[in-house]
Formats: C-alpha cells, sequence, structure tokens
C-alpha cells in the first residue's frame, strides 16, 4: 500500500467544508481514488482544523466559555465566551446569544451582539440580527444583516503609538 493511499483512508470519513455544498461533510474516495464530498462528489473542499462540534440534536442554554474552535449546528442561548477561538454557526445552526470570538462565520441564523477581535463573515445562507464589533467584515451577497456595525480598524495605534480609529456603520431599515 502506497503512502498516498494510507494519507486518503485516514482522511476519510473526515469532516471538511464543501465549497461547492458550502457546508460541512464527510469525505470518501472516489472510484478514481481522490478524496471528494460524500455528498456532490466535488474535489473543491478545505479542510476545517475543528475540535468541538454542537450537533443539531443540542440545545445549549447559558454561558459557555470554550477554549478551542467550535462549530454550532445546534441551538445555543445566552453567552458565548471564546476570545482566542473561532466560531462557527453551521447552516442549521442557530445562535441567541452574546458572543465573544477571534473569528466568527455565520452560515445559519444569529440573534444579539457579535464581538469579534478579528473577522465576521455572513455567508449567503446566513443572516445576523444584532450589533456586530470586528476589524474586518464579509457579508456575501444574499446574507442578511439588520443591525449596527461598528469596524475598528487597528492603526499605529495598536502598537501603542495612540489609539484605534473606530467607524460605526448601520446597515438595514429598521429602527435603531
Amino acid at each position: 500500500m502506497s503512502s498516498h493511499s494510507t494519507i486518503r483512508r485516514s482522511m476519510e470519513d473526515r469532516i471538511v467544508l464543501c465549497v461547492d455544498c458550502d457546508d460541512s461533510r464527510t469525505l470518501s474516495v472516489s472510484a478514481s481514488g481522490n478524496l471528494v464530498c460524500s455528498i456532490c462528489g466535488s474535489d473543491n473542499w478545505m479542510h476545517l482544523p475543528m475540535t468541538a462540534n454542537i450537533k443539531e440534536t443540542i440545545f445549549i442554554k447559558g454561558d459557555l466559555v470554550v477554549q478551542e474552535d467550535l462549530t454550532v449546528e445546534g441551538c445555543v442561548e445566552g453567552k458565548v465566551e471564546m476570545n482566542h477561538h473561532n466560531l462557527c454557526i453551521g447552516v442549521r445552526g442557530k445562535a441567541q446569544a452574546e458572543i465573544h470570538a477571534k473569528n466568527v462565520i455565520i452560515a445559519g441564523h444569529v440573534t444579539g451582539s457579535i464581538f469579534a477581535s478579528e473577522l465576521v463573515e455572513i455567508k449567503q445562507s446566513g443572516s445576523v440580527q444584532g450589533n456586530i464589533q470586528c476589524s474586518r467584515i464579509s457579508i456575501v451577497d444574499g446574507a442578511k444583516f439588520t443591525g449596527r456595525l461598528n469596524i475598528e480598524k487597528m492603526t499605529d495605534a495598536a502598537l501603542g503609538l495612540g489609539s484605534p480609529k473606530t467607524q460605526a456603520v448601520k446597515i438595514g431599515g429598521g429602527p435603531s
């Protein structure tokens, strides 16, 4: 058995992000021996180094403190604290929460405030109703966002030479 075949077999059944499905999927080996998405057969995927997962059937209410990256496919209500880690709200995931994370990727639904030290990304299937404070944001065409957006651009101030510049933007037609 070659080393490439061994690597393929060790990656089989691993959870990855299928770019074509835009969802977490498992890998399978195609007839030609390539690793592909088990649902659509695409070879356009990327490895997700996720270590914690709240599945569809799980509902959590209360304060959640996480010391690793997290994917939510279930339901979370309360406060989510994971300041130095990444949070992904999957397509079937729902969060009614105050979220503190390094990066937040939303393909599901979030109601509440999001505080990200780096990036907030709202995918096409995602929706956010609430306030967002982050350094960078990506809102894909078709995504839904209602609330206030505060983008804090770090300048030389981040190095201790002043203070960060803040820019507030209101997006959405709802009352403020």
